[in-house]
């Protein structure tokens, strides 16, 4: 029996195989290119994001999976079925898969309506979902109890996360519209205001990834290259670290606002443990240098950090995938 946990997050899908020792076999960005009024799709993954800010104007780029909702079905669901037929798993099969979705803590049934006709869409009969603090908590490595609450944040692209749980389920959590995503477009701002310079999305992702610090004194320089704001014509200017803490420092301070509200309402038991046992991390903002330390300081309590980030909901689907009773207790299911 083929069993897959899908992670279809805003800014990057990613698959992991549960039946067989393969693991994560696919991790690409959830984006679509389409071409015209009629949004005839010329590319998907990796193969469309690489399209940004490339593209004649008959060409667009569009995430169809947006803040944790689905906002073009027809367009996800050409996405989600190119990514299976990536895995070389054929739909014979797949009717027959037991298949897990991670979704957002707190979803609405409207959303969730939403996912369960995306899947049946896909040709994916048996469905579970499940909010995503329950899969990051076991990608850690957790063990939930019902006696031990932990308390998780997960900063993603589109969306993060943030809720207590335990084995008998959210104590307290929810969702929100901030995450990596908004770093990009804060650098994007920055560098056009301070060196004169329009960058591109995927050149600001690639500054975040690779300079990018809350580290104090942060250290590092990288050569953008752009349009010169001033002349229009094709230009390059070194940035530094130093100049971008502030670009994930203000999204990062804004999630711990929302984490805090969580952490106000807990029970006064409920907060001890949650002190004693610290904050899990994780999301791909984790690999930035000092993010994890300018939580845990932040927050005033000990951090611990996936250790990989941002496979953490894929990898807890795969864990809930191979016991069948923890699936049934944190999952719904549906089945055509």
């Amino acid at each position: 029996m083929i069993k897959l946990a899908i992670d279809l997050g805003s800014s990057m899908t990613k698959i992991y195989r549960a039946d067989t020792n393969s693991g994560v076999v696919l991790a690409e960005p959830s984006c679509v290119a389409v071409v015209g009024e009629e949004e005839r799709v010329k590319a998907i993954g990796k193969e469309a994001k690489n399209l940004i800010g490339k593209t004649a104007e008959r060409t667009s780029i569009i995430y169809p999976v947006y803040e944790g909702e689905i906002v073009n079905m027809r367009l996800a669901a050409a996405m989600l079925k190119e990514f299976l037929s990536r895995i070389a798993i054929k739909s014979a099969a797949l009717r027959r898969a037991q298949v897990l979705i991670s979704v957002p803590c707190g979803i609405s049934e409207r959303a969730l309506a939403s996912y369960a006709a995306l899947t049946e869409e896909c040709g994916l009969k048996k469905v579970w979902f499940v909010e995503q603090p329950y899969l990051a908590a076991l990608g850690a490595g957790v063990i939930l109890t019902d006696t031990d609450p932990v308390f998780c944040l997960d900063i993603g692209g589109g969306v993060s996360n943030a809720a207590v749980i335990s084995a008998d389920g959210i104590i307290a959590g929810l969702s929100m519209n901030v995450g990596g995503n908004n770093m990009d477009a804060n650098i994007i701002s920055k560098i056009s205001n301070n060196n004169k310079l329009l960058v591109g999305a995927l050149t600001a992702e690639r500054i975040k990834n690779e300079i990018g610090s809350l580290a104090p004194g942060a250290l590092g320089t990288i050569v953008a290259e752009g349009s010169s704001t001033e002349t229009c014509q094709p230009s390059a200017t070194s940035v530094q670290a130093g100049d971008l803490t502030d670009c994930i420092r203000v999204y990062i301070n804004k999630v711990l606002e929302y984490a805090s509200e969580v952490l106000r309402t807990l029970p006064a038991e409920v907060a001890a443990i949650v002190n004693r046992n610290g904050v899990y991390l994780s999301g791909g903002i984790m690999k930035i240098p000092y993010v994890p330390q300018y939580i845990g300081s932040k927050l005033g309590m000990r951090y611990r950090v996936c250790e990989e980030p941002q496979f953490a909901a894929v990898l807890g689907g795969g864990v809930l995938l191979r016991d069948t009773v923890l699936l049934r207790h944190f999952a719904k299911v549906i089945e055509a």
